[in-house]
């Protein structure tokens, strides 16, 4: 009774703006004492240490506010203590500008999706995660089991990871995953869709061998790995000399004449051929890789990527063009409609597709492919008697036609339809805004200035060849240079072999020895 009265302190939430950039921040104050408490005065450790234990989708949402926060949710110590909450058992966070927000975005994006079809589910399942793989950068489904390959190398076998209930395929929870190989560059399998011809894996990886027998060095020497898919046993290696280094694995054909398709730094294809019901005999023998013909009788082109089925094969340069092989006349006439320049004898012999853009990605089915070009467009050409072009209709294509945009990173088998999940922040996005008098869309001018029709944008492209050309300082270099732009051009592939055998004529006649193009055309 006789004790005074404690006031207590009122608190407001005042408006402040943040020293650093000026947007707004809400404080409590204490009023008539004290300063306005800032999240500056707290140590920047501190700081880091609270926010690390954010979901990393609200870390996100929290660094656009203001530009203290974007600065403090952006650095590296923020991100190493997300990735190792994430990965415990990662040890190397990889390369690049970025290693720990690209390693953190790699493991929290990392997933697995798959839908049967037939039944009458239509939900998604998602596959066990192994807790080693950093990041998913490619997969490969077989009859039974699923592998994974990682941003390190590390080649990952989910044994038993489908399961037939009642005739619906579905994830079995409780199957596990070991490490098939590390230091794995790409694999590759039966091209077919039917899981049940992939019965042996072909892994591209990097391996130590020893230079002189009975001695301690080494040196890294590219060779191929052959395992079985139904167990993961190895029964097959293959070394190549350490000259050679690839980069990426692509199968084509059948059985009994299995080629490899392998492509190297420098973009050139080899080939060799291999006969898989003689793989599990032991014994040794010598093979011999082959130049293709793609890099032999077009040694300018440099291939980006390529894929294949059993009897085809699509190449993408680095600068957008495709070049195609077809090996049996019903895929040809499905694919572009007619016979008329299928060639029985010559099934090598790559033939050039008439594109309007760039090509950066490429997929191949058994008598259709699609391609996406750099800005983001989805071209689809051949058989469409099931649909598969995704036009909306059943006619068949000839040409490279246009579809509405759909996802990517998708992969189709007989049961399921498959779906990667994994974010790369080092990817960045390769599309290019399209230019606003191709919009689909867009108004038409009037009649008056109309200007004449130039499909494809063929008249600013051959502008851009031109300039191209004039920047070269010799003769000789825009001769090369003019051959580079006829192999960019979507031309007839008889145009381009006579503009190639023109330019090295001329190339003699001035006595500079210029690199040999492509023979001439057989009469």
């Amino acid at each position: 009774m006789g004790e005074k009265a404690v006031p207590l302190l009122r608190r407001r939430r005042v408006k402040r703006s943040c020293p650093s950039c000026g947007s707004e921040l809400g404080v409590e104050e204490k009023r008539g004492k004290g300063n306005p408490i800032s999240i500056q005065l707290f140590p920047p450790e501190l700081v880091e240490h609270i926010i690390s234990f954010l979901p990393v989708r609200d870390l996100v949402a929290l660094g656009q506010t203001c530009r203290y926060f974007h600065e403090v949710c952006d650095g590296e110590g923020v991100w190493r203590r997300i990735c190792r909450r994430l990965s415990p058992r990662l040890q190397d966070q990889g390369s690049g500008v970025r290693p720990w927000k690209r390693a953190a975005i790699l493991n929290y994006t990392k997933g697995l999706y798959f839908q049967a079809f037939g039944g009458r589910r239509r939900c998604l399942s998602k596959s066990v995660a192994p807790l080693l793989a950093h990041g998913y950068r490619r997969f490969l489904p077989t009859k039974d089991h699923v592998f994974i390959l990682d941003y390190v190398g590390t080649l990952f076998f989910l044994k038993n990871a489908l399961v037939s209930t009642l005739g619906q395929m579905q994830w079995k929870r409780a199957c596990r995953y070991v490490v098939l190989c590390r230091g794995a560059k790409d694999f590759a399998s039966d091209p077919r869709c039917d899981t049940v011809y992939r019965k042996y894996l072909y892994v591209l990886a990097t391996r130590e061998q020893q230079e002189v027998v009975g001695t301690t060095s080494s040196r890294a020497c590219d060779c191929v790995e052959v395992y079985l898919q139904s167990s993961g046993q190895r029964v097959f290696k293959m070394t190549f000399h350490h000259s050679m280094t690839f980069k990426q694995i692509m199968l084509v054909g059948q059985e009994t004449q299995r080629a490899l398709l392998l492509l190297t730094e420098e973009g050139k294809i080899y080939s060799l051929v291999v006969n898989e019901t003689q793989l599990d005999q032991p014994r040794s023998y010598t093979v011999q890789l082959a130049l293709r013909k793609v890099s032999h009788y077009l040694p300018h082109l440099r291939v980006a990527c390529m894929t294949s089925n059993q009897s085809s094969t699509l190449y993408v340069t680095d600068q957008g063009g495709v070049y195609f092989e077809v090996h049996t006349p019903g895929v040809y006439r499905d694919l572009f409609g007619t016979l008329q320049a299928f060639d029985p004898l010559d099934q090598q012999m790559p033939l050039a597709l008439s594109l309007p853009a760039k090509i950066l990605f490429c997929a191949l089915g058994y008598n259709h492919l699609g391609l996406v070009d750099e800005f983001g467009r989805i071209f689809m050409q051949g058989n469409n008697r099931y649909g598969q072009l995704g036009t909306g209709d059943k006619m068949d294509r000839g040409e490279p036609t246009q579809v509405p945009l759909c996802a990517c990173a998708l992969c189709a088998t007989r049961e399921c339809l498959y779906i990667l999940s994994s974010h790369d922040i080092e990817q960045h996005a390769p599309y290019r805004d399209l230019p606003a008098n191709r919009v689909v869309g867009t108004p038409e001018p009037s009649l008056g200035a109309r200007a004449p029709q130039d499909p494809g944008g063929m008249a600013q492209a051959c502008e851009e060849y031109l300039s191209q050309i004039y920047s070269c300082q010799t003769l000789q270099d825009r001769m090369e240079k003019m051959k580079e732009i006829v192999g960019w051009m979507p031309l007839m592939a008889a145009q381009k072999d006579f503009f190639w055998e023109a330019l090295d004529m001329l190339q003699r006649a001035e006595g500079g020895g210029g690199g040999v193009g492509p023979p001439a055309p057989e009469t």
